[in-house]
């Protein structure tokens, strides 16, 4: 599964067996669907916790947070992974963009950066891009490369069965 994870964050050309670009993507993850972590870049897990959320009267209210639930629920279309919106690798996420055709969730994060979740038949794919990152072209990191990428390893799971 590690060579999957090396292709979600290394743009790689087949033609000529190298890769033409790499740190693409900040992290990178595939999760089955029951919430099983397959392979995950250092640094990247989607957790459970409790999060205070602020009430309108200031108080705070704890909320129950399961990260995998949320990018699944993203890849639906949900705008809501839990009451605290959708939240992955402890960082606030808001849906972008539904592709539904593809399962797929343009997610975009406050401060700047993004992810890209795809759903599979029996995975999640998750490409996250960080907008001060450089790649190796000296170009930084951007959502249209991110969700490239993840796209086209959801597509290459789901076309060996995935």
């Amino acid at each position: 599964w590690e060579s999957y994870i090396y292709q979600l964050q290394n743009r790689y050309d087949a033609n000529t067996q190298q890769y033409t670009l790499t740190n693409v993507c900040e992290f990178g993850a595939i999760y089955g669907l029951d919430g099983t972590k397959w392979a995950a870049t250092a640094g990247f897990e989607l957790y459970n916790y409790e999060f205070d959320m602020e009430q309108e009267d200031g108080s705070k209210k704890k909320v129950a947070i399961n990260e995998f639930t949320c990018a699944h629920e993203a890849t639906k279309g949900n705008r809501k992974g839990s009451e605290a919106g959708i939240r992955i690798a402890n960082q606030k996420y808001m849906l972008l963009r539904h592709m539904p055709e593809s399962n797929t969730a343009y997610l975009g994060r406050q401060g700047g950066g993004g992810a890209c979740v795809a759903r599979t038949k029996t995975a999640i794919v998750i490409g996250v891009w960080n907008k001060a990152a450089e790649m190796s072209n000296g170009k930084l990191q951007n959502p249209g490369d991110c969700h490239d990428l993840t796209e086209k390893l959801a597509e290459q799971l789901a076309g060996q069965g995935y």
